[in-house]
C-alpha cells in the first residue's frame, strides 16, 4: 500500500506540475496521499487477523489460537454466540464480526458460579456492542507509528486497553448489577492474580458502594437463565 501511494502521488505531482500552477500540484498530491493513507488505514482495520493491543503481553490469546481450540459447548445470548473451549487458562474473549462471538474457557465456566459468569459474559458483550476491538486496532495503528521500544508506545497501548476494559465494566455493572461484577472480578483475581483485576474490582466497589454491599446481591437465577444454559 505504501509503494502504491508513492507511485500514484508521484504521478499526480508530475502531471499537475506541467499543466498547472505548483500550488495546484501540491494540493492534489496531498489529497492523493490523504486518500490513499485513509484506504490503507481502513484496510488494516478491516483485517480480522490483526493483533490488537490486548494481545501484546502474551496473556490474552489471539483469535487464531481461540479458533484452534476444541469446542466443548455453545449457546446463544441474543445475537451473540457463546462458545466454550477447552483451555486450562481463565479466559473470556469477545470476537467481533458478522456473527459476533464470545469464547470462554471451560476453566472459567466451571470455576465461576452462574451469577459471576453472567457478569463476565455481560462484560465481553459490552466489548462487542461498543466496538472496542476497532478502537484497539486504531490505537495499535497509532502506537505502531512510535518507536518500537518507546515508553510512550507502551503507555498508549496500556491506556487504551484499560479504558476499554473500564467502559465494558460500567456496561456490565448496569446489566447484571455492580455486586455481581465486583465479585466476578475478585474471583478471577483469586484464580489468576492480576493487578488490573484487583484495581477494577476496587473501582466498581468505589463507584457503587451501596450496590456492592453483601445484602445487595440479587438472586442470580434470572441472570443464569438469560446468559448461560443450566447444564455444564
Amino acid at each position: 500500500m505504501t509503494i502504491v501511494a508513492v507511485l500514484v502521488a508521484a504521478a499526480l505531482s508530475l502531471s499537475t506540475s506541467s499543466a498547472g500552477a505548483p500550488i495546484e500540484g501540491l494540493a492534489l498530491t496531498l489529497i492523493a496521499w490523504a486518500g490513499l493513507g485513509g484506504l490503507g488505514i481502513a484496510g488494516s482495520l478491516a483485517q480480522p487477523g490483526r493483533v490488537d493491543l490486548g494481545e501484546e503481553d502474551g496473556e490474552r490469546p489471539s483469535i487464531i489460537e481461540l479458533l484452534s481450540r476444541r469446542r466443548t459447548d455453545s449457546w446463544q445470548m441474543g445475537a451473540i454466540t457463546v462458545v466454550e473451549i477447552e483451555d486450562p487458562r481463565y479466559v473470556a474473549v469477545a470476537v467481533p464480526g458478522a456473527r459476533p462471538s464470545i469464547f470462554v474457557s471451560r476453566a472459567v465456566r466451571h470455576a465461576l458460579p452462574p451469577s459471576y459468569l453472567s457478569a463476565v459474559l455481560a462484560h465481553e458483550a459490552a466489548h462487542l456492542r461498543q466496538h472496542h476491538t476497532l478502537l484497539r486496532r486504531l490505537g495499535a495503528w497509532h502506537a505502531a507509528c512510535l518507536p518500537k521500544r518507546s515508553g510512550l508506545r507502551r503507555e498508549l497501548a496500556s491506556r487504551i486497553t484499560l479504558l476499554t476494559e473500564l467502559a465494558a465494566d460500567d456496561a456490565a455493572a448496569s446489566k447484571v448489577g455492580p455486586a455481581h461484577l465486583r465479585e466476578a472480578l475478585a474471583a478471577l483475581n483469586r484464580l489468576a492474580p492480576s493487578r488490573e483485576l484487583g484495581v477494577r474490582a476496587a473501582r466498581v466497589s468505589a463507584l457503587h458502594p451501596q450496590g456492592c454491599a453483601p445484602e445487595a446481591l440479587p438472586s442470580s437465577r434470572a441472570l443464569s437463565r438469560q446468559l448461560r444454559p443450566e447444564h455444564r
